[in-house]
C-alpha cells in the first residue's frame, strides 16, 4: 500500500483502547507504511504508547476543535503526512467529513455510517460480532484476511511513566493483586457503590490486595468504597496507557462496561464485566482470557438503549439492584482459584 494509513476513532476511551488491537493489525499488514491515530485527548498516551502507531493527532472535538475549522486543521495535518487511506472506525459525520477533507483516495467505513457515502469502501456493520472483529471486518475491504490481534497489546511506555507503574506496584504490595473500577461515564452502566465495597472488603478478608481505578472524575467514589471496605485508591493517577501495563500485574479486574474493561483486554487481564442497561451482545464485552460477563435476570426493560443512560428511563435501575454482591463475589473467587492452579 503507498502512502500513509490514517485511524479515525474519536468516540470514548473504550473504543479508541480496542482500536489500538486495530492498529495492530494494520502494522502487521503494512508493516513500511506510517500509521496515524486520530483520537479524543483521553486517547492520546495510549496510541502514543503503541508502538504500532507512528504519529497521533489529537481532535478535540469537544472544545478547540469543534465545527467545521477543527475538521478543516486536522485534514490538513493527514494531508501534510501523505495519508492515502483512512479507516473510519467511528459513524459520525464528522468523521466522513474528516476523511474525505484529508485527501485520501482510499476511505473505509462502515455502511451504517452517516455520511457513508463519503467512503470509496463500504462494509456492513455486523451487529452479531464483537468490535474488535468488526473493526478488522474494514481491513477485509481490501481483499486481505487480517490478522487475529495479539494480546497482551505491546506497549513502549516513556521512562516517567515507567516509574509511575512501578510505584503503583509497589504501593498495592501483595499478590493476589485485584483492581475494581467502579466508574462508567453514563449512569445506568453503574453497579453500586456499596456493592462493589462489598466485593471489595471480602476479596480484602480474603487475603487480596485491592486498587481501584478510574479516571480524576471517578477519585471521590472510589475513596468513598474504598473508605468502606479497604484498598489503595490510583483512580486519577494514570494514565491509560499507564493503566494497562498496570493491569498487566494484576490477577484480576471487576468493572462496569465501560473503558476500563476494554483496557484490561489489551493487557490481557481476566476481567469481571457488569452489564445492566447495555448487553455484551452489543460487542462489547472483556476479551481478556478468562474473562466473564456478570448480567441481571431477564428484564423486559433491557436494554434500554445502546450507550447507556444518564438516569433510568423507569427510574428503579432494577437492572444493576438485581446483580447482587454475591452473584460477583462468586465468580472473582472462582477466577481467583484457576489463577493459582
Amino acid at each position: 500500500m503507498n502512502g500513509a494509513i490514517a485511524i479515525i476513532q474519536t468516540a470514548f476511551l473504550g473504543d479508541a483502547a480496542l482500536a489500538m488491537l486495530f492498529a495492530q493489525q494494520v502494522r502487521t499488514m503494512f508493516p513500511n507504511a506510517p500509521v496515524l491515530f486520530v483520537g479524543r485527548p483521553d486517547a492520546r498516551a495510549l496510541a502514543e504508547a503503541n508502538p504500532s502507531i507512528t504519529r497521533t493527532i489529537v481532535f478535540d472535538k469537544r472544545s478547540k476543535d469543534r465545527g467545521l475549522g477543527g475538521i478543516i486543521r486536522r485534514a490538513a495535518e493527514l494531508r501534510s503526512a501523505g495519508v492515502k487511506t483512512v479507516f473510519c472506525l467511528q459513524r459520525s459525520i464528522r468523521t466522513a467529513l474528516l476523511a474525505i477533507a484529508s485527501g485520501a483516495r482510499v476511505r473505509i467505513g462502515f455502511s451504517t455510517a452517516t455520511g457513508a457515502r463519503l467512503f470509496t469502501h463500504r462494509v456492513p456493520y455486523a451487529t452479531e460480532l464483537h468490535e474488535i472483529e468488526r473493526n478488522a471486518k474494514l481491513l477485509a475491504a481490501l481483499g486481505v484476511e487480517p490478522p487475529a490481534p495479539q494480546l497482551p497489546l505491546e506497549l513502549r511506555l516513556r521512562d516517567d511513566q515507567q516509574e509511575r507503574v512501578h510505584l503503583a506496584i509497589e504501593r498495592t504490595g501483595k499478590q493476589p493483586r485485584i483492581a475494581i473500577a467502579p466508574g462508567a461515564v453514563w449512569a445506568t452502566k453503574r453497579w453500586l457503590p456499596e456493592r462493589f465495597g462489598e466485593v471489595a472488603r471480602m476479596l480484602h478478608r480474603d487475603g487480596a490486595s485491592v486498587a481501584f481505578l478510574g479516571g480524576a472524575s471517578d477519585r471521590e467514589l472510589c475513596t468513598t468504597i474504598a473508605r468502606q471496605s479497604g484498598g489503595y485508591v490510583l483512580a486519577g493517577e494514570l494514565d491509560p496507557a499507564e493503566t494497562v501495563a498496570f493491569l498487566r500485574s494484576c490477577t484480576l479486574l471487576i468493572a462496569n462496561d465501560s473503558a476500563p474493561t476494554h483496557l484490561a483486554t489489551l493487557a490481557a487481564c481476566p476481567t469481571i464485566t457488569i452489564f445492566g442497561s447495555t448487553v455484551p451482545a452489543f460487542g462489547f464485552g472483556p476479551r481478556a482470557p478468562a474473562s466473564v460477563a456478570v448480567e441481571p435476570p431477564p428484564l423486559e426493560c433491557r436494554p434500554c438503549g445502546t450507550h447507556g443512560r444518564r438516569q433510568c428511563p423507569l427510574g428503579t435501575l432494577e437492572c444493576m439492584h438485581s446483580i447482587e454482591a454475591a452473584d460477583v463475589l462468586r465468580h472473582a473467587r472462582t477466577l481467583l482459584l484457576q489463577a493459582r492452579l
